[in-house]
């Protein structure tokens, strides 16, 4: 179950990419399931990717004929992200170049983070209710907004789940969105909690997850990583946004035909039937750009529930997080890793036809009959047709998963299926123990 009280506790932090409030963060999330931490020098390049220093607000008040109109102490969201000192009367048209709102949020405050991207240059900027910003006339303004920037580090949180193979599957959410439910934390809450149902578990591969600033932690992480561990990573998952009610959406990866594609699609419909699926970078932008980048090229999907209403502003709290779509993404998760792990190629143990319906099998699925009503599901009726199919895909070439891709029925019914003609001496199970076999077919 997902810890919303630590949950809460991290939302009230002033979180962001090299912010002081981190370390605590950090702290809180450890205790949901231990993460060793990376740490980062600030001011650090790689790529022409600078780390932002430690930003501090010390002051930042808008007045008007000598009354203060606004002062940003009122919420962390209220002065952007990385903004500089500026001190000085503006008119009204310059002010609205400085001021950021939701129209569709009248109530809200808007999250505004495109300064901790470009710390080569300088900007400021209010981040005020349209509500109150609306009801402001034309004139003179003072602006006293006074920040510090500080040596700090950027911090980076991994978790590693070690398997009997050499390949790793990675799952990634970013850290960085100051008082941000869903995007963000919901991704890195789902995450641990996956952690946690693996933690004990035997696996053939190993897991990976990565909790870092959005773009620029994933970025130096993947810097220094040794390229022998970085080439062993084969998969990957974004995860982000998926608390809020509304669907689960698919973004492929860059070639859309990876395993990881092809899994999450299998899962994820059978979650929402109606399930959206977008190419690469058409429905969200993450940190797979910087997995897929030349020279990294690790097939990374992403899962969310995009769009949902509340997005990058203070309306994205807990009210908006659903305990039950947290736990149906963490479940799907799972059930993900559960194909990549439990997944085996059948290999035949018989000549001809067999009778399946013999009481020496008992392996016959039923199939409509005119004059007896069976009441069949749609999955009954389905699997009916496809033991018709199977004994020639059972010549060890094809896998459970492949076997239930092409066929459109559920991996874990096949499976199941499946293992009792194991044990009827059918036919042999042999793992799948390297993700490599699935790049043969499509």
């Amino acid at each position: 179950m997902i810890d919303f009280d630590v949950f809460d506790a991290v939302l009230k932090l002033g979180i962001g990419v090299s912010q002081g409030d981190n370390r605590a963060m950090f702290d809180l999330l450890s205790r949901v399931h231990p993460l060793e931490i990376k740490r980062y020098a600030t001011g650090r390049e790689h790529n022409g990717w600078v780390i932002p220093h430690r930003w501090q607000v010390d002051r930042a008040v808008i007045r008007k004929d000598g009354r203060t109109l606004f002062d940003a102490a009122v919420h962390p969201m209220a002065v952007a992200g990385s903004s500089s000192s500026f001190s000085g009367r503006v008119d009204k048209a310059r002010l609205d170049r400085h001021v950021f709102f939701s129209r569709e949020h009248p109530d809200a405050y808007v999250f505004h983070c495109i300064f901790n991207y470009r710390p080569w240059e300088s900007h400021w900027g209010f981040c005020i209710p349209w509500e109150i910003y609306g009801q402001w006339g034309e004139g003179e303004y003072e602006v006293d907004l006074s920040t510090r920037f500080e040596q700090d580090e950027m911090l980076v949180g991994q978790a590693f789940h070690q398997g009997s193979g050499q390949e790793t599957v990675v799952f990634n959410a970013h850290t960085c969105h100051c008082c941000q439910a869903n995007d963000g934390l919901s991704g890195v809450f789902a995450i641990l909690e996956l952690f946690k149902r693996l933690a004990g578990r035997a696996t053939r591969h190993n897991y990976l997850a990565v909790l870092a600033p959005e773009h620029i932690g994933t970025v130096f992480y993947l810097a220094d990583m040794p390229r022998g561990e970085r080439q062993r990573i084969k998969q990957g998952c974004f995860v982000e946004m998926v608390g809020s009610d509304t669907p689960l959406v698919l973004q492929e990866s860059f070639t859309g035909q990876a395993v990881i594609d092809r899994v999450a699609r299998h899962v994820l419909s059978q979650v929402q039937p109606d399930l959206r699926v977008g190419a690469f970078r058409t429905i969200v932008g993450n940190d797979e750009t910087v997995w897929e980048a030349p020279g990294i090229e690790v097939p990374m999907i992403s899962v969310s529930r995009w769009p949902y209403p509340q997005y990058h502003t203070s309306r994205d709290d807990l009210s908006i997080m659903s305990p039950e779509r947290l736990e149906e993404t963490v479940d799907a998760l799972e059930a993900m890793v559960d194909v990549l792990e439990r997944d085996a190629v059948p290999t035949r143990r018989f000549e001809g036809l067999v009778a399946l319906s013999n009481p020496r099998y008992n392996l016959y699925v039923e199939r409509p009959d005119p004059v007896v009503e069976k009441n069949l599901s749609p999955l009954e009726l389905r699997l009916g047709q496809v033991q018709d199919l199977l004994p020639r895909y059972l010549d060890g070439q094809w896998s459970v998963f492949e076997m239930a891709e092409r066929f459109g029925v559920p991996f874990e019914r096949l499976l199941a299926h499946l293992e009792r003609f194991g044990e009827k001496g059918l036919v042999d199970m042999r793992p799948v123990e390297s993700l490599a076999h699935y790049a043969r077919r499509r």
